[in-house]
């Protein structure tokens, strides 16, 4: 907008319409560095940031301790079904850290070959080894046997580091190029993928979403000067981009709360916000 504002206020505008430039010939630059950019942040800068995001917080989680930087769980937590030689056992850990190598507050129900109930176990912390959990401060409970505490419990599992790591991985913290990999691995464990979702779409969409705030700036910005109505048309411009924003939002929460699918949690405010502004250039250079 302050962009077209400044061509605008120095006549360029003015000058270049009257040799013939149509409105999307003005605005067709800035469409193409807004998809550039867009591109460059969502191939380039995405998978960076990702990975210093997470590095950040194993950092911080070495020098302020385990309590402060663990991710709270949402609801009641975070969920692993996994199967060893002795059989099946459930996971409950109300958080996780290193993208769930580290879980805390765990509690377990394990089952024999015949999916028998064979006991539950409440541990303070755990901490994934080859082939085992090891639980720190564990108590076991099962059947017509008193409570049994151990320091140390090894739970047994065939999970490795690299499937823990995608089930307990937030969105966030997971690269363009790998999620993809992620929503796979999410859909075949039959854990909820729509976070991945949401994100690999959001990033699809970023380059078309800075494109439809362009349309949106310049509908409101390439008006002449001398028309007036400066101050106002500045106004409604920051308030379409406020709206476009606060909707992708809670299209963006709906979706996390599987109400609405991913593809159109993020290609529904990019829609609105883009034809919008399409229509009113439409309006002021066609009539």
């Amino acid at each position: 907008m302050t962009c077209f504002f400044v061509l605008s206020r120095r006549m360029e505008l003015v000058v270049a319409r009257g040799a013939g430039m149509s409105v999307w010939q003005i605005v067709a630059p800035a469409l193409l560095v807004a998809l550039v950019l867009g591109a460059i942040s969502t191939l380039l800068y995405n998978p960076v940031s990702a990975t210093l995001r997470e590095k950040s917080k194993r950092i911080e989680s070495r020098i302020f301790g385990q309590n402060q930087t663990s991710f709270d769980a949402s609801g009641s937590g975070y969920w692993v079904r996994q199967r060893s030689t002795d059989g099946e056992s459930i996971l409950n850990a109300a958080r996780s850290q290193a993208q769930g190598l580290r879980l805390t507050a765990i509690t377990a129900f394990t089952f024999n070959t015949a999916g028998e109930f064979r006991e539950r176990i409440e541990a303070q912390s755990a901490v994934l080894q080859p082939g085992a959990w090891k639980l720190t401060r564990a108590r076991i409970f099962a059947p017509n046997i008193p409570p049994q505490e151990f320091d140390s419990y090894l739970l047994p599992t065939k999970l490795t580091r690299e499937q823990v790591a995608e089930r307990f991985a937030t969105p966030e913290t997971v690269g363009f190029w790998h999620l993809p990999t992620y929503i796979r691995f999410a859909e075949d464990s039959g854990l909820p993928a729509a976070g991945y979702r949401l994100q690999y779409q959001l990033l699809i969409a970023r380059p078309f979403l800075l494109a439809a705030m362009v349309l949106l700036a310049a509908s409101f910005s390439l008006r002449a000067f001398r028309f007036g109505g400066v101050s106002q048309r500045i106004l409604l411009g920051i308030a379409a981009g406020f709206l476009i924003y606060v909707f992708s939002k809670v299209t963006e929460d709906l979706s996390k709360a599987e109400l609405l699918y991913p593809l159109l949690a993020a290609w529904l405010p990019i829609v609105c916000g883009g034809l919008s502004g399409f229509l009113i250039l439409l309006h002021e250079e066609d009539g």
